[in-house]
């Protein structure tokens, strides 16, 4: 079955049918309509981020003798308009992550495989970031609770393996997303035509 695709190489459209299916999680995206997407998404994410750094104030900007810890460098001694742009490029930011993860589930649909892969790994880069994000913004809260050498040592020990899983499950759904689709109609829907 033949379609009227357009060619892999069109940029252009191929970023058109990821943005008119920003928030789709069913269907198929053939493998130029996931990457090109992909490579907009990843523009895009350069272009909204660039304003903050127009505002940020380096350490090296700083007065003499200030020895900031890592808040202090983000947030104290930036000016308002870079938090503002900081806060609006992080949104933006998850909701293009959220549009990503739609697309990579149609590519896998296309590919025949099951999105459960993709939705596992997402859960666990979101709580990973929380971890993280919990170690940079309330280190008073960490050390607290951290006074013994062994707590620390199991936590590393917990984010080494967590980090190694997340590893592996990256490497398996990259292979995944880069199959050539299932040549005929699956459970995810009818076969959209060539690739290439």
């Amino acid at each position: 079955m033949e379609t009227n695709l357009p060619p892999a190489s069109d940029f252009i459209a191929h970023a058109k049918h990821g943005f008119a299916h920003f928030f789709t999680f069913r269907g198929r995206s053939t493998r130029p309509q996931f990457w090109w997407y992909c490579f907009c998404l990843w523009l895009t994410s350069i272009v909204i981020s660039m304003p903050a750094n127009l505002f940020r104030i380096k350490v090296s900007e700083l007065a003499p003798g200030q020895t900031p810890d890592i808040t202090s460098i983000l947030f104290t001694f930036q000016p308002v308009a870079y938090k503002v742009c900081m806060v609006t490029s992080t949104i933006i930011g998850l909701i293009l992550t959220v549009s990503l993860l739609a697309a990579a589930v149609r590519r896998l649909h296309d590919a025949g495989y099951s999105a459960t892969l993709a939705y596992i790994l997402s859960a666990l880069s979101i709580l990973t970031t929380l971890f993280y994000l919990l170690l940079l913004f309330m280190p008073d809260m960490v050390h607290f609770s951290m006074e013994d050498f062994s707590a620390v040592m199991k936590l590393a020990a917990v984010a080494f393996f967590v980090s190694v899983a997340m590893s592996v499950m990256g490497i398996i759904l990259l292979v995944r997303l880069i199959m050539p689709s299932e040549p005929r109609e699956n459970a995810y829907g009818p076969y959209v035509g060539r690739e290439n």
